[in-house]
């Protein structure tokens, strides 16, 4: 794993820029893996300058909500503000994740069935939650290898994105730990307040379930950004 500080998140978001640019320079169709939330927030920003490079690229989501009664919120609708319209993506290069389904259990086969075909994912963009979660990947006793439902920690209960909505959704859809780990380059996002602990046990080195992204380790090709 290539650990680097940075004083604060505009200086971490153009290194961020930087990588994810040179691996679009080699794979002008690369697959990205895109989290959602605050900490990728302004790496999208600083990367729809190079929409004309981008536009050929493929994105998939890491995680949705299950249970929102509006598209206030989703996902879906974060990619579609600030990935696909700033970086001009087709639609038919977005792989979009379906919750208000009759089966969900199909719909992470008809995901995991599109990894198989298409992946692996090239770059997988990832933000660490203040537990440690990786997307939907709550510390547990045992994480999910593929593309599962989630039941989603408190603190992903309060997540910004969904902190004006009333009825707060208790599950997720996430691809799973096997999924992330697949990717070819990953850049995982170190940024917001209340992450000094699960930092901590990320640096440790140590692999542990309550702390999913020291999951990360396993990885050969890790870059992490960490705000000082």
């Amino acid at each position: 794993m290539n650990i680097q500080y940075f004083d604060n998140a505009v200086s971490l978001s153009h290194k961020a820029a930087e990588l994810v640019l040179i691996e679009i320079q080699q794979m002008p169709q690369a697959l990205i893996c895109a989290a959602t939330g605050n900490s990728p927030s302004k790496l999208y920003r600083e990367l729809a300058n190079y929409s004309e490079l981008l536009k050929g690229v493929r994105i998939i989501p890491l995680d949705e909500w299950i249970g929102l009664e509006t598209t206030e919120g989703t996902c879906h609708a974060y990619i579609e503000q600030h990935i696909l319209e700033p970086w001009m993506i087709s639609s038919d290069r977005y792989f979009q994740f379906y919750t208000e389904v009759s089966d969900i259990e199909k719909e992470c086969q008809r995901i995991q069935t599109y990894l198989k075909k298409e992946g692996p994912i090239d770059i997988c963009i990832l933000g660490m939650g203040k537990n440690g979660h990786l997307g939907f990947n709550e510390p547990a006793e045992e994480l999910k290898l593929k593309c599962h439902v989630a039941k989603l920690a408190d603190q992903s209960q309060e997540h910004s994105m969904i902190k004006s909505i009333h009825s707060k959704p208790t599950k997720g859809l996430t691809l799973g730990m096997n999924d992330i780990l697949s990717a070819k380059k990953i850049i995982v996002l170190v940024v917001g307040e209340g992450k000094k602990e699960s930092t901590e046990q990320l640096l440790s080195g140590r692999i542990s379930n309550q702390y999913p992204a020291t999951w990360l380790w396993h990885h050969g090709n890790v870059e992490c950004l960490i705000v000082k």
